[in-house]
């Protein structure tokens, strides 16, 4: 009996496992096609066109466009700005339901961000996600005196001073162990 509960505790706990991710990735689908952006990459202050196919949206129903990110709202949608923490546009759909968008991401924009389109009347939603490099620095900061370029150092020294460190205790073990020994010989030899 005691085994059932057990067996049945670890099922329960396997599905809970396995469907929780599933909802965290749940995603507003559309009920046609979808919108893609081009580029998929824009350094800060770049354009991206979001297309949407035919048939992603109602055909001429007002779809309510939506950008989020870091300093989302400093987005720029079709020449459409606003100051809330996401920038939202609203454009009318094509006749066959596709539509386009050209978004121009802020000047400081550094990292992902997600442009969700979303049809009034049909509720079909369909989401693309641009990723935004960060503006290039001043050529003179990334040159040196003598005008070639140089590659920024990153990471740590650190980690070769403690590899160094742990190889000196693995020999220093050895030693230790080594004299152990050869005091355990001299002692047991008459």
């Amino acid at each position: 009996m005691a085994k059932k509960k057990v067996l049945a505790a670890l099922l329960v706990g396997v599905v809970i496992a396995l469907a929780a991710p599933a909802a965290a990735n749940a995603v507003p689908y559309t009920k046609g096609s979808s919108c893609s952006l081009s580029p998929t990459t824009v350094t800060a202050g770049g354009t991206a066109t979001l297309t949407c196919t035919a048939g992603t949206f109602q055909g001429s129903e007002p779809v309510q466009y939506t950008v989020s990110g870091e300093n989302g709202a400093n987005a720029n949608l079709a020449s459409y700005r606003t100051a809330t923490s996401s920038a939202h546009a609203t454009k009318v759909a094509a006749a066959d339901g596709g539509a386009v968008l050209i978004v121009t991401v802020p000047k400081d924009a550094n990292g992902a961000y997600t442009i969700t389109g979303t049809g009034s009347t049909s509720k079909a939603a369909s989401a693309a996600t641009v990723t935004v490099l960060p503006a290039d620095a001043p050529a003179a900061a990334t040159s040196s005196s003598t005008g070639s370029s140089t590659i920024a150092k990153t990471g740590s020294n650190i980690a070769g001073y403690i590899a160094w460190l742990g190889g000196a205790l693995v020999v220093a073990g050895l030693i230790v162990l080594a004299a152990l020994a050869g005091s355990r010989r001299r002692r047991t030899t008459p």
